[in-house]
């Protein structure tokens, strides 16, 4: 009977497992008088957020200023206002519901357009091509892997002062305005009117239906539309002399298009054309016909969309013209 019970008891399951008991009743007296883990402070909670991207729109809220917006994703006052010449005048007309274009860091957003080049970009702004292709969301993987579109921040950009652009006097006349339709190319230009002291002159006459600067989507307006009701097929002109860098087909956006560059940063978008009379490389006079008013790509009905760049900024048309 001894040996039965002493089997029995063999498994000395209650002695070998007082240890544990005591290690976790003292585990659940530690767990019960240790101090609460503390709250997530603003430093790691900034550790833990996403990086900003390159650049992204901002919706102007009630009480805004330009250098609260500034501060509070960590740019220069000042490159906020570069990257938008709208509101660069007087900064604080900050209408409610418009959009800002925000630069990730102290940098410009550079639009690429056909026949630029990092090296030209680097010399306008004052940097460094390998400054333009380091910073990674850039994604250039060399120099010459620049795509006309691409839309590229410029860390550390400082853009020049603005200037009017130098037209070349090559002893003809220019035009004032678009040829009226009806009229004989052949026959001799009527004597100019003054032409704008900026060196601009109106591409065509028309009413004025949309501002730069409109809020549209997510982003904004960036140039002015001329009405052209009743005038499909009108001539459009070149608002200055230049060399004609784009003559294009956009199914969507502006259709039949051109781009004239000036020279000293100063670049003109025609959109919406029914008709292309010039071809990329040809060379414009101020006042020369480039193409005829229409409605192609996206468009409500007959205008022209117009454009005017600056240093590959989009600036405000009005300001430039007579």
């Amino acid at each position: 009977m001894a040996e039965a019970r002493a089997g029995y008891l063999k498994p000395a399951a209650l002695i070998s497992t007082v240890p544990s008991l005591i290690a976790r009743h003292e585990a659940e007296i530690a767990a019960t008088t240790a101090s609460p883990a503390p709250e997530p402070t603003a430093e790691l909670v900034a550790t833990v957020q996403e990086p900003l991207p390159s650049f992204f729109t901002y919706t102007i809220q009630p009480g805004d200023t330009m250098g609260g917006i500034a501060a509070n994703y960590g740019i220069s006052e000042a490159y906020l206002l570069w990257n938008n010449p709208l509101v660069s005048v007087d900064p604080d007309l900050l209408y409610i519901g418009s959009t800002l274009l925000v630069p990730g860091v102290d940098g410009i957003v550079y639009n690429v357009t056909l026949g630029d080049t990092l090296g030209d970009i680097a010399a306008y702004y004052d940097v460094t091509v390998d400054s333009i292709v380091s910073y990674a969301p850039n994604d250039l993987t060399s120099p010459d892997s620049l795509i006309d579109g691409t839309v590229l921040v410029i860390p550390g950009a400082v853009p020049p002062p603005t200037t009017a652009p130098v037209l070349i006097d090559d002893g003809l006349d220019p035009v004032s305005g678009p040829v009226p339709a009806g009229i004989d190319f052949d026959t001799p230009a009527p004597a100019p009117a003054p032409v704008a002291s900026v060196g601009f002159i109106w591409p065509y006459y028309g009413s004025l239906t949309t501002y730069f600067g409109e809020p549209g989507g997510a982003s904004y307006h960036k140039g002015i539309d001329l009405d052209g009701f009743g005038s499909w097929g009108t001539p459009i002109a070149a608002a200055a002399s230049g060399t004609v860098i784009l003559a294009a087909w956009d199914d969507w956006g502006l259709g039949y298009h051109v781009i004239v560059d000036h020279g000293n940063g100063f670049r003109t978008t025609y959109g919406h054309l029914s008709e292309v009379w010039v071809v990329q490389g040809q060379w414009v006079n101020q006042g020369d016909a480039i193409g005829a008013l229409g409605s192609t790509g996206y468009s409500t009905g007959p205008h022209l969309h117009f454009e005017l760049w600056s240093g590959g900024i989009p600036v405000d048309p009005l300001a430039y013209l007579p």
